[in-house]
This record gives C-alpha cells, sequence and structure tokens, in this order.
C-alpha cells in the first residue's frame, strides 16, 4: 500500500504542471496562422474561429496570413514555432496531404511526425466556376468543349499542388483528354480577379468564397466537387453526375507544434467543439455549403493519413506534377 500510495504521489506531481498550465491557457495573445491569403475558406473560416476563441477566451487571437508555395510556407513556420499553444495552425487540407503526395521527401516538413492534430471544424466541396463567356453551362458541355479545342482554355488555382489544382486534374483523368493549361497564382483571391476579367476561363473555389459569386451572377457554376449538391446550391449538378465516383472534399481543421502538452491539445480542442456545436456557428456552415465536423484529436490524425494515401495514389494514377 505504500509503493502503492508513493506511486500515486509522483504520478499527481509529474501530471500537476501541464494540468496547471492548461488551466492558465492562455495567459497572453494567441497567433493563428492561415497558410493561404485574405478572400478563400480557409482565411475566412480562420477569422471566425479566431474570432470566437477570443471571446472564449477573453484573450487576443490574431490572425497571421503566411503564404506562398501553395501553402508549404506557413505550414512549415508552425511546424518549427515554439509548441506552447500560442502559435497554431488553422490549416486547408491541401499543404498536409497533397503536398506529401506531390513532393515525396522534399517537403521542410513532415505533416504527420511535425503536427499535433487538435480539431477539423469544417469541411465542403469545391466549386468549378467559370467565366460568363465560357460556352458551356455543366460539366459534360464543359468537357466536350476542352475536348474539341485543344489548348485553348485555360484554369486557374490558388497554387500548384493544391485541392482546387487536383480537382482539375481528377477531372481531365476521368473525363478523358483535355489539354489546358494551368495558371497557379499565390491565393484564391489573385486567381478569382482574372477569372473575373475574362483573361483565365475558369477556377475551383472553396465554397465558402464561391456561394455568393455565382449568386451574383459574376461566374456561373459549373459543378460541384462533393458527392451531394450544395444546400444554398441546389440547382448546381455534382461533378459526379457526369463522372461517377468522383468526389473532393476540403477540411479545415487546427493544429499545432508535435510537442504541445496533451493537456493544451484537450483544452483547444474541447472549446472549439463548444462554438462548432452551437446552433448560429451550424447555421453559418450551413450557408457556407460546409458541413460541421468538430472531430477529436485521433479522428483528424486518421483522416489526415487516409488523405495522404488517396491523393498518393491519385497522383501517381493521374501523373499529376505540381509544376503544371
Amino acid at each position: 500500500m505504500r509503493t502503492l500510495s508513493l506511486f500515486i504521489v509522483v504520478i499527481v506531481t509529474l501530471c500537476a504542471p501541464a494540468v496547471a498550465q492548461a488551466q492558465a491557457y492562455p495567459a497572453k495573445a494567441v497567433r493563428v496562422i492561415v497558410q493561404f491569403p485574405p478572400g478563400g475558406t480557409p482565411d475566412i473560416y480562420g477569422r471566425v474561429m479566431a474570432s470566437e476563441l477570443a471571446k472564449v477566451w477573453n484573450q487576443s487571437v490574431v490572425v497571421e496570413n503566411r503564404t506562398g508555395a501553395s501553402g508549404n510556407i506557413g505550414t512549415d513556420y508552425v511546424a518549427k514555432s515554439p509548441a506552447d499553444g500560442y502559435t497554431l495552425l488553422f490549416a486547408a487540407d491541401a499543404p498536409m496531404a497533397i503536398s506529401p503526395a506531390l513532393f515525396p521527401g522534399q517537403l521542410a516538413y513532415d505533416p504527420i511526425k511535425d503536427f499535433a492534430p487538435i480539431v477539423n471544424v469544417v469541411q465542403g466541396g469545391f466549386v468549378l466556376m467559370a467565366h460568363p463567356s465560357v460556352p458551356a453551362n455543366n460539366l459534360k458541355e464543359l468537357i466536350s468543349l476542352v475536348q474539341s479545342q485543344p489548348g485553348k482554355w485555360s484554369y486557374a488555382s490558388s497554387g500548384a499542388g493544391g485541392s482546387q489544382h487536383l480537382a482539375m486534374e481528377m477531372i481531365r483523368s476521368m473525363g478523358g483528354r483535355m489539354e489546358m493549361a494551368h495558371i497557379p497564382y499565390k491565393g484564391f483571391g489573385q486567381a478569382l480577379v482574372d477569372v473575373l476579367s475574362g483573361q483565365v476561363a475558369m477556377l475551383f473555389g472553396g465554397a465558402t468564397a464561391s456561394t455568393p459569386i455565382i449568386q451574383s451572377g459574376k461566374l456561373k457554376g459549373i459543378a460541384i466537387t462533393s458527392k451531394t449538391r450544395g444546400r444554398m446550391l441546389p440547382n448546381l449538378p455534382t461533378a459526379a453526375e457526369t463522372l461517377p465516383g468522383y468526389e473532393v472534399l476540403g477540411w479545415y481543421a487546427f493544429f499545432a507544434p508535435a510537442a504541445i502538452p496533451r493537456e493544451l491539445v484537450r483544452r483547444i480542442n474541447s472549446d472549439t467543439l463548444g462554438i462548432v456545436r452551437r446552433p448560429d456557428f451550424q447555421e453559418r456552415a450551413l450557408k457556407d455549403n460546409l458541413d460541421v465536423v468538430g472531430s477529436t484529436p485521433e479522428e483528424l490524425a486518421a483522416q489526415l493519413k487516409s488523405d495522404i494515401d488517396m491523393w498518393t495514389r491519385l497522383v501517381k494514377v493521374a501523373n499529376v506534377k505540381a509544376e503544371q
């Protein structure tokens, strides 16, 4: 009994600092790193979550856009940041799950080893939008158009190797020979400007940013990449209606440097779940054609590993190159 008592005392003593740290957190401003520029879904929901967490924590939560290299620069920055909970990554899936498939052994970070998954917040499909001058109104017509005029049409993306890039590459892989140019930009906002002006024919965008653009008539919707039609865009067909089996989902989740104390992971996860389970947050996600996830850290870790495997297979089968 005496040995057991001593063992319990030791365990409690070792755990006490971590518990105390979690209870005191955050004692200063927290930075949330977003890998892409303002205007796209990662930035929009990164700011939504930062604002809501600031209210919960009664502490400043500041979004910082660290962009470039298809999101890899901001991702690497967080991987090398102090693991104290004061620098978090609000990650889009592409730099975490797609980049390892496109740049095997070349990344400055390892998405599995260098990060602690915290919580998947929301996920949703991407929307293929085209300039009104493009003479196609759905995916079937678009595929026929591109095939009939090889080399004439181009598409923009928020960066080579990103979700929007691979979403189109999957269409090209499944739809047959489609000769078209890929024009990568440093973010969705920059790509959108050139598509709105007609300099580039089309692009994929996250559901959040794309919905009001289509509803305004500035661009026309061609297809959505989720399995089911978007609730706020019910007349927009899914890509799978033309290409059976097609599905691409983007997710947006919190990660931290790998060595963050587990008690802080649980604290941030719990506080985030308290936000995403609120009816007002779920209503907002619904209007943005997003699904609320609210995962455990373990579920997010499993999803990350599964997605890396999926994209690795696609990159090999479709022979996708990041420089395309």
